[in-house]
């Protein structure tokens, strides 16, 4: 069984009876860390993570593990039994009613959730340095570039990246990802946590350098 993530805090989601459980993965792990979460991968995970070169192998191997472990604690089933398995858009499925998950990573940390009686997206970034250049990138509204320029220099790194995984998240809740024009989702530029497109979204605590949000709304709700 993998060995490599860790959980955090975050139940009690947003929405009646809702309840995420939310790790971390290290996607730095070793060689035989990388091999132990493997032997509980499928045929056709495996062929998936070894069309990618070294890293994307390495990435594909541990998320996914992470996520089948996280799921066979939930479920009471060993990881390699869980029915999980990708939807066309590449989203992970799991074949149980009521149970949704997301998952994302960047550099050598991922992050993967289970949500009971709850659909979720999550998403996680490494904070790069600001630059205005983002401003003309095409993901950001009007209304976003606005808010940005607002805020003191210092403080437009994070809020970039945290506005970025505030819309992904909830993308990836939708199930569209980026096939949906990101600039219609608006966050609150600069706040951790509140409402966007109908889905509540709040942080996820992630170590330093890292930002990660978490969207929610309750199985019955299709927020747009």
């Amino acid at each position: 069984m993998p060995s490599t993530a860790r959980a955090v805090t975050c139940a009690d989601a947003p929405g009646a009876g809702a309840d995420v459980a939310v790790r971390l993965v290290d996607l730095g792990a070793d060689d035989e860390a990388t091999a132990r979460a493997a032997s509980v991968l499928t045929p056709a995970e495996l062929a998936r993570a070894r069309r990618g070169a070294p890293a994307v192998h390495r990435r594909r191997v541990l998320v996914r593990a992470a996520l089948r472990v996280a799921l066979a604690a939930e479920l009471g089933e060993a990881p390699g039994a869980v029915p999980l398995r990708t939807a066309p858009s590449g989203r992970p499925v799991v074949g149980v009613s009521g149970l949704h998950v997301s998952c994302s990573a960047s550099g050598v940390l991922g992050l993967v959730a289970v949500g009971r009686d709850c659909r979720i997206g999550v998403d996680l970034e490494q904070v790069t340095p600001w630059t205005p250049d983002v401003l003309g990138e095409g993901w950001l509204s009007p209304i976003e570039q606005r808010a940005l320029a607002r805020l003191p220099a210092t403080a437009r790194a994070v809020a970039t990246t945290r506005a970025w995984t505030q819309k992904e998240a909830v993308l990836k809740a939708r199930g569209t990802g980026l096939l949906e024009d990101p600039r219609t989702v608006v966050p609150p530029i600069g706040q951790q946590a509140g409402t966007v497109a109908g889905w509540s979204v709040r942080d996820v605590p992630v170590p330093d350098g890292w930002v990660a949000s978490l969207a929610v709304a309750a199985n019955e709700e299709t927020p747009r």
